[in-house]
Formats: structure tokens, sequence, C-alpha cells
């Protein structure tokens, strides 16, 4: 087996096997054969341990390798402090997948799982000891924490447990009842002390054996310690270094991701050098003691010396008192810029003083940014199948731009604008700090990856007031003038060893800023409104998109349009267009037709859907089949389950009725219509007209948010559109349509431009203005705020890049257990044996796999009958070779009509086991039982492999 930079490493698995690559460091003092003889312990056992205690343990994050596990322990303390949420610390075992965000955590997870790691190699090396439940038919290699853990699940559903310790009668069916016996009656034990019908003994008495040898070599595998310990070869001048660095990624995770102000930390260093120099008598106590004890007399001016020395050894003191590098706000910003990988933003005075935008150079952040090995590895990922639209470079605008379509390493951008309120928005400061922000990410990064925060990168930030006053041309100029440069020139990458163009991709905005950009009217009451079409808001209420009566926006008449109206005098706008757009003045390989895409959230999430369902919740109230009472009772009362926990929607306020919308946010507007046929189906008539409307939206929407489309799906788009339209203005002919549900009639055609939707839309985006709020809460600073706001942003990116990695583990588990392959359903078995010699595995309750949580419990699209998809749901998640496997009990299922739904049933308790590639669909979906039917309702539109 080899490790992640190629050397040989030693596998420690649930089961020790030899191999022909392992590298294995001997001690022949090690073998002290005659304690093995007075033990009577097998000799092949006890070198069973000397090759755990000298394989060579390999770092996770870098080319590290080490001959003992603490000295890896202290690698990581070491090197690698500077973990967080995004780059948590790997546990040390190599077929582990578990991380940590905290070193407490990890040290926990060692001595809880990894302890008796010595024991474990005895233990499996002779007959492995189980634990059978006596209550079930459930059997695992034995740990005390996995045994117990299993007899609580039998206390949750109330069933009478025996406590599974010799000579113990008690019982009981009260989970805390149990806790209280167990911790009062029984301490920390051995398997030979808990009954032999629930675990099985080793003949031989091996734990007693265990015990002796694992304390007799405690001190060549020290799992437990967690000290720094002792290098001879370290050197100091280099260890000081480095912990001086650590102390400034302490100071700079407070201020850039706990969001500690600087005036706080200022203080925290104060009192922590005044606590340490008025220690200086303890230490010169302790010291005098010391020499005393052993004998030895010295000189009072020799005793100042020695404790003085070990005064300036403590680096956080040196480095953070009077005159250190670290001591101020101000010198710790200087040391941050010169040793991380730190760009800081520029001041662009906006021709008068006091009117200023902050610009982070967007060159140099690319540069920084593919510094970091992940950036270059995911946008040289493979792409996928041919014949889908799966990404923006599937697109006909990607593939026709000359440009991004020559097959070489280029850099589209996407660029988002927005404006954010950054003060209370219901204060007397309202509209006072309003801001415009300008982000950017790399298009060609899958989006499973460019999704994370710290992916979208800030370039501009500017005050509202001084945009409208200057204009989109004074404050993108140093932003404009830098992307000519990379369309042009390119940008230097190192890893690359040449010059790599680009350009601006697209602009993902709402649409009154991509209109305000574009140079299109941004007024949507009348008139020609749609920027993808020349059609008119009163040709919307009449005519659909797919009767192709509507003609297109195309580049040679989009600049026709512009020309006519800076040539007239008198024109305002001509077909909806006012004037030109600064970047497709600025840049060759950008146009404003195919460059802003539309956006499904303020589209659908926050526009059509919170306002149908007002209209339509309003005529069913009505029609008595409930009340609001009634509906808002449903919505706080129902068990929502896994992530609709995070996006339940709210109670419908009173107002709504008048107002002629919900409201809401677009988490909870998309949980709302997608849960609602469970809330209130079973009420509602069947075949009821203003049901249908809501539930073709819902269909819509599930479309809209599919992540990858084939010919087929995109016809099929079309129609839900066309039937949704048609039902909305059956049941409502006096509603007027909305700008909005005109633009929504473009998606099929437009995601052939840009590739799906869901991957150019503002969501995340938006969720990036909760840093900036954050840090202006925290600072409570209005003073240059642009600057505070721009500089912080990018400490924050600093510290993400002076990570070993700048994204998360593809694979990520907080706690696993080995669990025996003979105990396991035979199809899992099969399953297993196809991967894996090993007689155990590890499993888990949940794993996340790409940002996404697969939980026990969670129900998954797999398969396929009659053209609709099966589901399967979670029972246990296997972790064969860094490999997830999903074991699920099977269900049949039928779609509900009326409710949009699938039904489920158990298809007599079959059982299958699957991988992530096999699944329909990555989003493992909850079921609820509703009126003793379990429903499933999915969240987006799910294409079925057909096999």
């Amino acid at each position: 087996m080899r490790g992640r930079f190629g050397q040989p490493v030693w596998i420690k698995g649930p089961q020790l096997q030899t191999t022909t690559t392992t590298t294995l460091i001997f001690s022949s003092a090690a073998l002290n054969l005659e304690k093995l003889n007075r033990m009577q312990v097998d000799p092949c056992l006890y070198k069973e341990f000397c090759f755990v205690s000298n394989m060579i343990w390999q770092c996770k994050l870098c080319a590290a390798s080490f001959t003992s596990r603490i000295q890896l322990f202290r690698h990581y303390r070491l090197q690698h402090s500077h973990y967080s949420r995004i780059s948590p610390l790997p546990c040390l075992y190599t077929d582990y997948i578990c991380t940590f965000q905290t070193l407490n955590a990890l040290s926990t997870h060692l001595s809880r799982y990894h302890t008796a790691q010595l024991s474990s190699c005895a233990e499996q090396s002779q007959r492995p000891v189980l634990f059978k439940c006596p209550l079930c038919t459930f059997q695992q290699p034995f740990s005390e924490t996995g045994l117990f853990s299993h007899l609580r699940k039998h206390l949750k559903n109330h069933e009478t447990v025996t406590c599974p310790y010799k000579d113990c009668r008690y019982s009981t069916n009260v989970y805390s009842s149990f806790n209280s016996h167990k911790s009062r009656a029984h301490q920390a034990s051995l398997a030979t002390d808990f009954q032999s019908d629930i675990v099985s003994e080793d003949p031989h008495n091996l734990q007693a054996s265990i015990s002796e040898v694992a304390s007799d070599l405690h001190e060549e595998c020290p799992g437990q310690s967690t000290e720094v310990g002792n290098d001879d070869q370290c050197d100091t001048d280099s260890l000081r270094n480095q912990l001086k660095k650590n102390v400034s990624s302490l100071f700079l995770k407070m201020q850039a991701i706990l969001h500690v102000s600087n005036t706080a930390t200022q203080e925290i260093v104060e009192h922590l050098n005044q606590i340490f120099s008025l220690s200086e008598p303890l230490i010169k106590e302790a010291v005098s003691d010391i020499l005393q004890r052993n004998g030895h007399s010295i000189a009072e001016p020799t005793l100042s010396e020695v404790v003085a020395t070990v005064m300036d050894c403590n680096v956080l003191s040196t480095s953070t008192s009077k005159g250190a590098e670290l001591s101020s706000t101000k010198r710790r910003k200087t040391f941050i810029e010169c040793n991380y990988p730190c760009v800081m933003p520029v001041e662009y005075q906006l021709d008068q003083p006091g009117h200023t935008s902050m610009y982070v150079p967007i060159l140099s952040m690319i540069q920084e940014l593919f510094k970091n090995t992940d950036i270059l590895k995911k946008i040289t990922e493979p792409n996928t199948a041919s014949g889908q639209y799966a990404s923006c470079s599937d697109g006909s605008h990607f593939l026709e731009n000359d440009l991004l379509s020559t097959g070489d390493l280029i850099l589209p951008l996407q660029l988002y604008i927005d404006e954010l309120e950054i003060a209370n928005p219901l204060g007397t400061s309202r509209k006072i700090h309003k801001l415009c922000a300008v982000y950017w990410v790399l298009a060609n990064v899958p989006p499973k990856y460019r999704s994370a925060l710290h992916a979208i990168q800030l370039a501009i930030l500017v005050k509202v007031t001084d945009l409208r006053k200057y204009g989109y041309a004074a404050v993108l100029a140093p932003l404009l003038r830098d992307v000519r440069t990379l369309e042009q020139d390119g940008v230097f990458i190192e890893r690359v060893g040449q010059n790599v163009r680009g350009t601006i991709f697209c602009v993902s905005a709402d649409n009154l800023a991509a209109h305000g950009l574009g140079g299109f009217v941004e007024s949507f009451r009348a008139g020609h409104v749609c920027r993808f079409c020349m059609g008119s808001i009163e040709q919307f209420q009449v005519i659909e998109v797919r009767e192709r009566r509507f003609p297109q926006r195309t580049e040679a008449s989009h600049d026709l349009h512009v020309q006519t109206v800076q040539e007239s005098d008198t024109l305002s706008s001509h077909f909806g267009v006012k004037g030109g757009c600064v970047l497709r003045e600025s840049l060759n390989y950008f146009h404003t037709i195919t460059g802003f895409p539309p956006d499904i959230l303020h589209d659908l999430l926050e526009g059509i859907v919170p306002m149908e369902l007002s209209l339509c919740v309003k005529e069913m109230i009505r029609l008595k089949y409930f009340t609001l009472e009634y509906l808002n009772h449903k919505i706080t009362s129902f068990p929502y389950q896994h992530t609709d926990k995070v996006d339940r929607p709210q109670p419908l306020p009173k107002m709504f009725l008048s107002r002629g919308t919900i409201g809401g946010n677009g988490h909870e507007n998309a949980t709302l219509l997608r849960l609602l046929p469970l809330l209130v189906g079973s009420v509602v008539p069947e075949g009821d007209k203003v049901w249908a409307v809501l539930m073709e939206l819902k269909e819509v929407v599930e479309l809209a948010l599919c992540p990858s489309f084939t010919d087929e799906t995109l016809d099929y788009f079309v129609c839900k559109i066309s039937d949704h339209r048609q039902a909305l203005l059956e049941v409502f002919p006096e509603v007027r349509l909305r700008p909005k549900h005109h633009y929504v009639e473009h998606y099929p055609a437009l995601v052939k431009c840009f590739g799906p939707l869901l991957h150019v839309w503002t969501m995340r985006f938006e969720a990036k203005h909760r840093f900036f709020k954050r840090v202006v809460h925290d600072t409570q600073n209005f003073k240059n705020i642009l600057k505070t706001m721009a500089v912080r942003h990018q400490h924050m990116m600093a510290y993400h890049l002076a990570a070993p990695s700048f994204f998360k583990p593809k694979t990520q588990a907080s706690r696993v257990d080995s669990v025996l392959v003979s105990a396991l359903p035979e199809v899992a078995q099969a399953h297993i044996r196809e991967q894996t010699t090993s007689d155990t595995i590890y499993k888990t309750s949940k794993v996340t796999i790409d940002g996404t949580d697969y939980v026990c419990g969670m129900f998954l699209s797999v398969g396929v009958s009659g053209g609709l998809s099966k589901f399967s749901k979670i029972k246990q998640i296997y972790l064969v070779n860094h490999n997830v496997s999903f074991l699920c009990c099977d269900y049949e299922s039928w779609y509900v009509e009326h409710l949009r739904s699938y039904e489920l049933s158990t298809a007599d308790t079959s059982l299958s086991i699957h991988l992530q590639s096999d699944l329909n669909d990555t989003v493992p979906l909850s079921a609820y039982t509703i009126d003793d039917s379990l429903l499933l309702t999915p969240k987006r539109f799910i294409q079925v492999r057909q096999n």
C-alpha cells in the first residue's frame, strides 16, 4: 500500500494484514521472551505489537512521515495548528476518514477508539471478542462504548434491558435510570466482567495478558500522551519560528474567523502578558525547590538568569511583549501581510475626497489561489458525460466564446453584483450605510466546490450613493483593467508554468442589478422589460415564449439598439435598451446578450412562489378547505427532519391576504411549497383546480432546480411551464402575469445557453453577505467601513489559503465503529468481499460526501420501476477502503398525482447495497408519515438511470 505521496506505509485496518510493500522497523530489544514465557503469551502475538509500535505513520496533510503515533500527533500540533471547519484535522490512522475541527476532538477520538491499539491487534490475531445483544440478533466486535450505545437504542424504545455485567440482576426500561445505575455501580471494565452470553470471552484470558503487555509497551507507543515531547534533531530556531507563526495564526483566526474585534484582541494580549510577568516569582520558587531537592545550591544572580531564560522561552509572551512583532494591532497586521498569502485591498478615490471604493486586485488573487494545489485539481477534474447539460461549459454561450472554447486551461469568471444593507434595516441608519458588493468565482470549478463561501472572492465594495453618483464605469474601472490584462496577456500561474488567459463568462444578479449594469430599462411595469427577447409586457399576457413569436435578442440587434439610443437626443430607451454596458465596452470576449443569466432565486423562490402561494391559499381559505389558523398549526407542528429543520417555513402572517405575497426567503418558500401537499393535501378535494395551480408550480420549481438536463428533460420542462401558465390563467383570469412569469418561460432555452441555471443563481452569493454583516456587527465601527470589511475579508482568505487544503475533504465522518463482516446481511457481505478481504470494516450513522450529509433513516433515489424512481431507506453506512456503501431497505413506491409525492411501503424487508455513484440523485430525502401513509416529496426533478 502506498501513501499520499508514494511512500510505503503500514495500513492499520480493522484486522492487521502483512503486505510486501510495508516498511517495518524491528527492535530486537523489544522482544522480551522471558516475560512472554512468564505471561504465557504467544511470541507471534507480541510480534504483532512490535509491528504496530514501529510502523510508519504518514501525515495526511503533507509529505511528512514518522515512526510513532506520538510523533505524528506532535507534528499535527506543531505544523497543522491551522485547522478550521473548512480544513479539519484527519484521524492519524490511514483507513479512518474521521475529521475533527479541534485538537481536543482529535485527542478524544484517539483515546476513545485507538487507546487500546495494541489490545486491538492482539484480539484480532486470536479469536475476536464479540458483543451479542440479548434482545436482538445484533453482534459486533466488543467495545464498551459500542455495547452501551446499542443497549441504549433499546431503552429509547422503552424495552426492558438487563444489566450486562456479571452477578448484576438490575433491569429497567428507563433510559436515565439505566445510565445512573451504570455510573454508580459499574466503572470502566474488561470484557471478562460482562456476562458470557453477551460478551464472548477468550479461553486464554486474553484481556489480562493484553493489559500487561500494553502497559509494558506504553513507552514505545504512547497513545494517550499529548505532550510535544523531545526531539534531539529539533532545530530550536525553527521551532521558535514555527510557534511564533502558530501564535499569529491564532490571532488571525480570532479576527477573521471568530470575529473578535481588534480592541478585544489587544486587551487579551495585554492581560496575558501581565499575568505571565506576575508569575515570575512562582517560576523562581519552583526552580529553586527543584535544585534544593536534588542537592544543588545556586547563587541568586544565576537563579535570576535561569528564571529569565525560562520566561524568554514562552513564545506567546515574547512575541506579544512590548515592541515585539505581534504586540499591537498594526504589528500583527504587518506580520500577517508579510508571512501569509494575503492580497490586500486597494483604496480608489472616486473624483472627490471622501468618496472611495475598495478593490481587491483580481490578478494577484488568482495567483494566490493557484498556489494551493486544490484549486488546480478541481478545475482539471473530468467533465460529465456528453449529451447532457451539466455545467456552464456545456452551454452554447461558453462553447461559442472564442476565448473560452479553445480547450486550453482557461479562467472563466462568474461575477455577482448586489446591494446589501449592513445596518439595521429598520433603524435610523437605514440606507446610510447601504453598500454595493461585487464578488467573483472561477466558473470552471465544479459547483459542489465553488458553492463554499470562502471560494467566493471579493472584488469591489462601494457605497450605493457613490455608485449612483459616479456610475459603473468609474467604480468598475480597476476590475475591468485587470480583466483586460487577463484577456490579452493572461496571468502567470506558477504551478502551470505559463500564463493563463480568461475573461468574464457571466454576471449573476437579480433583475434590477442585471438591467442596471447591462444597460436595460430598470422599470418592470410597462414596455420591453425582458433582456432575452423583444416582447412587451402586454404581449406577455397573451403569448407564450414557446410559440416563438417573440423576436430573440441577438448580439447584432442589441448593438444596433445601443447605437440608436446613443445617437438619439430624444430616445431614452429603444426596445428596452437605454444604453451600453461597461463590461461590453471594455472587454473583447464579453457581450451583454450572452452575459446575464436569469436568477431562479428572485424569479421563482422569492417572486412567483410567494405570490402564487398567497393567491391560492387565500382562495382555498375562501372555499373553506381549511383556515389560516389550521394551516399555521400544521406548519408549526409538522415533524421536520434533517435539512428540513433548517429550512422550515414560518407561519403565514394575516397581512398576506392584503399584501398579495407571503414574503419569506427562498429557502423557506421552497420548503413550504414542497411540503404543502403533506401539510394540507388531505383536506383539499382531488381534482381541485386551485390546488392544481400550486402543484404545477411545484413541478416547475423542481425542474428549475435540476442539476443536469437532457434534451428530453428540457422538452418536458417546456410542457410543465405551459401547463402551469394555463392552469393559473384558467383559475385566476383576472391575474396579470408578472415579468418573472415570462422570464421563467425562457428557462429551457437558457439552459442550453448557460447550462443548468442552478449553477448561475445568486443563492450562495447572497449567503456571502453574512460575513460582512457580522464584521460590522462585531466591530461596531463605521469609520472607513469599506476598508475594514475588505481587510477583514482578505485576512479570512489568507487564513484559508494558508491551510493544507482549501476545500473540505470529499468524505467526512465524525464517529465510526468496527463491525464484523460475517455479522452483516448476505448482500452486504458479498458487496464488501469484492472490495476487501478484511474480517472487519467500519460503519457510521452519518457521513458527509461532497458537502451532502447522509444519515441513517434518510431515503435515497436508486433504481427505476415503470419509468419512475424507486426509493430505499438508509439502514447502515459502511466505510470500506475509503469508499462509502449504503445498506438500504428497499421500498415500493407509487406516485400520488394529487400530492405530487411518492407513497412508500416496505418491499418484504428486502435489502440492497449501493454506492453514491449508483444513485439517481445525490440529494437524500426525508419521508413523513401522514394519515398512516409514508409519503416522500422530492426536492428537485429526479432523472432516473436506465439500466
